[in-house]
């Protein structure tokens, strides 16, 4: 007899499976940490013999307090991304490279970028793992 017809044979009504966008959003909020997800968003993920990167890119919608009353704006690359180890997991470190917006405004050479605080002072990892 099948497992799952049993079961609704007794009364009990099979769960549905969550999308798989909402497995994703669980899975990434367990592996990056949310303060990181507020201004970033998660672009890919690679495996290697020795560890995982994952990859985020700043939200399009996050341009530079000097630049936030400009016109003429313009998004000019990426700055050079910053690696940090966020924890281990199943034996690997998971590593996450985070890249920042880089704007100019139409017709100059000046970049901007946002900053923030993903690391310790003087070390490559994510506060939470620093602590520990």
């Amino acid at each position: 007899m099948n497992f799952f017809i049993s079961l609704g044979s007794m009364g009990q009504k099979r769960k549905s499976r969550p999308s798989t966008d909402t497995l994703l959003e669980t899975v990434s909020r367990m592996l990056v940490p949310s303060y990181i997800l507020e201004d970033f968003d998660i672009y890919g993920a690679k495996e290697s013999s020795s560890c995982w990167v994952i990859e985020l890119r700043e939200k399009e919608d996050r341009i530079p307090p000097e630049l936030k009353n400009s016109t003429g704006v313009v998004f000019d690359g990426y700055c050079n991304p910053i690696e940090t180890l966020s924890h281990s997991f199943v034996c690997k470190p998971i590593y996450l490279k985070v890249y920042r917006r880089r704007y100019k405004l139409s017709g100059d050479d000046k970049h901007y970028s946002n900053s923030y605080d993903l690391t310790l002072k003087g070390v490559k990892m994510v506060p939470e793992l620093g602590l520990f």
